[in-house]
């Protein structure tokens, strides 16, 4: 299992929790309450899980050079596990809906049998618990999620000289050991950003990775030689298919010069 490179315990834990349910043959409906929630504990749980169903298949196509038996056995099992999950989840959102009926319901009786009094605001304390719960989660989740970026900007004139600009698989001895083109497969886990640049002076410069109308990764850099050499990397996740934009950034926030690329296919 490869950890992602974070200290965050929360980010681990949920790239591990991932990881498991997909050892166990379950699927992502099986996601904790606390992690679907939060929009990067869900990212990290989804690389953990697809880093597991790889594993697994990659456990199945060497088992299945020595042992069909085996092979079957596992895909039954996987299937059982499938349809059970499903009977799950009907079974779990059949209730649910039964029980929103029956309180509606009821509400809908008390209402016609009472005067009707002026709106006032929500009272927590008259909701059951479940509903407490449901309304402060989605409340928090609002106020999580990431607002949507603006358009982007015309990429301006500078002082800073871009000499080379790679987009790579890894770094070696402090160059790249191959150039992506403009269509990246997405078994290409984890990708760098290598930049070669010349300045007179001392200037503060930045990678952004921008993806989905959102900045997913920024990285500063310190430059006051002639001539640097600075890449930034990010781990990607198969959920992430699509445009992606990498800026390079000046220390007033202009885009001095900008990559597009398509990572697996444009959704």
């Amino acid at each position: 299992m490869d950890i992602p490179e974070t200290d965050n315990i929360h980010f681990q834990h949920a790239f591990k929790t991932g990881y498991r349910l997909a050892l166990e043959g379950k699927n992502q409906a099986n996601m904790p309450s606390a992690i679907r929630r939060d929009l990067e504990m869900r990212d990290y749980f989804q690389q953990g899980w697809e880093q597991g169903k790889q594993d697994v298949a990659q456990g199945l196509a060497h088992n299945a050079q020595t042992c069909w038996k085996c092979r079957f056995i596992w895909g039954a099992v996987m299937i059982l596990g499938g349809l059970a999950t499903a009977y799950s989840i009907i079974y779990s959102y059949e209730k649910e809906q039964s029980e929103l009926a029956q309180q509606y319901q009821k509400k809908t009786d008390l209402a016609t049998t009472q005067p009707i009094q002026p709106a006032k605001p929500i009272d927590l304390s008259v909701l059951s618990q479940q509903e407490r719960d449901d309304l402060l989660a989605n409340l928090a989740e609002e106020a999580q999620r990431p607002k949507p970026l603006p358009p982007l900007t015309a990429v301006v004139p500078s002082n800073i000289q871009i000499e080379r600009a790679t987009l790579t698989s890894a770094i070696n001895h402090q160059q790249p050991i191959d150039t992506l083109k403009n269509i990246v497969p997405k078994y290409i886990r984890t990708l760098t950003f290598f930049t070669q640049v010349q300045t007179d002076t001392e200037e503060t410069i930045y990678h952004r990775w921008r993806f989905n109308n959102q900045y997913r990764q920024t990285t500063p850099f310190e430059v006051n030689k002639k001539h640097a050499q600075v890449w930034s990397t990010i781990k990607m996740s198969s959920a992430w298919q699509g445009r992606w934009d990498i800026e390079i950034v000046n220390s007033k926030q202009d885009v001095i010069y900008r990559k597009t690329f398509i990572y697996g296919t444009l959704k």
